[in-house]
């Protein structure tokens, strides 16, 4: 029976796992394979939510300045373009002491503290376990899309503007027909005799 001192990393990939398997994020299982068994190092934890790339940053909060290292991780993957979502989850220190094989379990009846980032900002921390941090991912994937379509409309409308202004004044009809939809149109020519002030 093997027990404590897991580093960060396992629980980050025991975690992904677990929201594998209930279908909220999609991530090879050779990638978990491997992680568990340290045949590599994972400094990253990284998953597919609704085809957005979602990092996964962890740390116990038992350690120095958890809260604001795990943020600032999660913040920086978002910012460098690696996800397109950062979670940053602070788990309970206890999970240290569970044996390896109950693990898993310990980890799926955890409560944890939690904070998004994306490209949307910041949500805080909050508090929950594994059913409310697929809730928290699906309010940030419709969050980023709102702002994503808000973006990709108001993109249509300019270039729509844009176009139009080009058609209405080069076309000297167009600029013809507008002076006189607007009632202006160009001043009367002026004799030279006006000109000269001798009319």
């Amino acid at each position: 029976m093997v027990s404590g001192g897991y580093r960060e990393e396992v629980f980050n990939v025991l975690l992904a796992l677990l929201l594998h398997q209930r279908g909220i994020v999609a991530a090879p299982e050779q990638s978990f394979r491997e992680a568990v068994q340290r045949r590599r190092s994972v400094p990253d934890v990284l998953v597919v939510f609704h085809g957005l790339r979602t990092v996964i940053e962890g740390k116990v909060d038992d350690t120095p300045d958890a809260t604001g290292k795990v943020l600032a991780d999660a913040q920086e993957r978002v910012d460098k373009g690696i996800a397109h979502i950062g979670l940053a989850v602070l788990y309970p220190a206890a999970l240290r002491q569970a044996p390896f094989e109950k693990l898993l379990e310990a980890l799926a009846q955890s409560t944890f503290r939690i904070a998004v980032c994306s490209e949307a900002g910041q949500t805080g921390w909050t508090e929950g376990n594994l059913d409310y941090l697929g809730d928290l991912l699906h309010r940030t994937f419709r969050q980023l899309v709102q702002e994503d379509t808000l973006n990709k409309a108001v993109e249509t409308l300019d270039a729509g503007v844009t176009q139009f202004a080009r058609a209405a004044f080069t076309t000297p009809t167009t600029v013809q027909r507008a002076a006189e939809i607007l009632g202006v149109g160009e001043p009367a020519r002026r004799s030279r005799r006006q000109e000269e002030g001798e009319e």
